[in-house]
């Protein structure tokens, strides 16, 4: 395997797909098989935290062009491009699945375990992701479409803090301006954790504390955490880190990753288990995209790049969409379906990503795909990274692959 550049990110690709598995299994076993929740919590735990890595990739990626421009000092990217592919990589799949969901399946998600068709001022807030803003129609839809509206919030905060920093930063060096975005993100999830703790919302009330509890309030942390990664990672690519250098460092995050994951694991739905596992994955992250000294992936970046995960990587985003209406459509049709020990959730696993993946397949090949070709036609010179999950390779100083979220 040659020596590693922007051209490729070992890795990511594999990430993604690890982080739309987990996030299929936690969901069949949340609403299908219950049962087995109880046997093993720290399996459970750690499929709970594929969302994590979707938001800490996201952050990752979208800010690996910001970060260069602002170290360097260079103009910004043009708003109206980045607005314009983001808008490409969220809608085009996400409208398809939410239409076909509601008008042909009738499973949008009504609340109280109920699915329907939803009424048209509910689809419509639906279909512009606005429903999660709201206490009366949260979680409508598709259930999953509120992560959306948070990566949403970040992408349009993004270059505005971005802009910030590079106004208030004139006077500083280009590290410290770059940290800038990285540091508010960072305030703003501090302050939602000592909100959330201090007021405790639970479950999916129609109330404020809902639409805040599944804001960019109290996820913010999981994208500073992304930057952060980016920053090493800028810094090593620069030659900041060389030779025993990157080695030390590629240590040092194995370490913080298999201990914050040993905690993790021990004392699974804990409250230091849900600050440390962020952690641990913002920590997988860069052992995964920083080379060894000899330029080269490292044994995990190697192994995420197998091609059954790079594949799944590539479908992830529509594999994100889709699994909640087929997990929902078994849960109507099936009622019992995955009930019973270990056999019937894998069972119920296998049914439902099989059909997932098919879905999803199709999905990427007639409108993820054509969107993607609309996005070349319209280039932008930094950041091109974002979704829940999705694989284009974008322009960077080279190409590099675009996330999720």
């Amino acid at each position: 395997m040659g020596k590693q550049s922007r051209a490729h990110l070992s890795g990511l690709d594999g990430l993604r797909g690890v982080a739309a598995l987990s996030v299929l299994g936690y969901h069949v076993s949340n609403i299908l098989s219950p049962g087995v929740r109880h046997r093993s919590p720290e399996l459970f735990f750690a499929l709970h935290q594929g969302l994590n890595l979707f938001f800490i990739l996201s952050g990752f990626l979208l800010f690996l062009g910001f970060a260069d421009r602002l170290i360097d000092g260079r103009g910004l990217p043009s708003t109206r491009r980045y607005a314009s592919n983001r808008v490409l990589r969220l809608w085009p799949a996400y409208v398809v699945v939410v239409a076909v969901t509601n008008f042909a399946l009738g499973l949008s998600f009504l609340g109280r375990g109920r699915t329907g068709h939803v009424d048209p001022g509910t689809f419509v807030a639906d279909l512009t992701l606005l429903q999660t803003f709201s206490p009366h129609t949260i979680r409508t839809g598709l259930e999953v479409a509120w992560t959306l509206t948070v990566e949403l919030t970040f992408y349009a905060c993004l270059p505005l803090l971005v802009a910030l920093a590079s106004r208030l930063g004139r006077g500083v060096g280009g590290w410290a301006r770059a940290c800038i975005p990285v540091v508010v993100l960072a305030l703003v999830g501090a302050a939602g954790l000592i909100w959330q703790d201090r007021t405790n919302p639970h479950g999916w009330s129609h109330d404020w504390e809902s639409v805040a509890s599944r804001s960019l309030l109290l996820h913010a942390q999981l994208f500073a955490l992304g930057m952060v990664a980016t920053l090493v990672f800028v810094a090593v690519q620069r030659g900041a880190l060389l030779g025993a250098g990157r080695r030390i460092l590629r240590f040092a995050a194995s370490l913080v990753a298999v201990a914050a994951a040993v905690v993790c694991l021990t004392r699974p739905w804990s409250d230091v288990a849900d600050l440390l596992a962020p952690l641990c994955l913002a920590a997988l992250l860069l052992v995964s995209v920083v080379p060894t000294a000899s330029g080269r992936p490292g044994w995990v970046g190697r192994a995420l790049e197998l091609p059954a995960l790079r594949g799944l990587g590539l479908i992830s985003y529509s594999v994100y969409l889709w699994h909640m209406p087929v997990v929902r459509g078994f849960d109507r049709w099936a009622p019992r379906f995955g009930e019973g020990g270990w056999a019937s959730y894998v069972m119920a696993v296998a049914c439902v990503g099989g059909i997932t993946l098919a879905l999803a397949t199709a999905t990427y090949l007639a409108v993820e795909r054509p969107a993607m070709r609309l996005r070349a036609r319209n280039p932008v010179s930094s950041p091109d990274a974002t979704k829940p999950p999705l694989l284009e390779e974008r322009r960077l100083r080279g190409r590099v692959p675009e996330t999720t979220g």
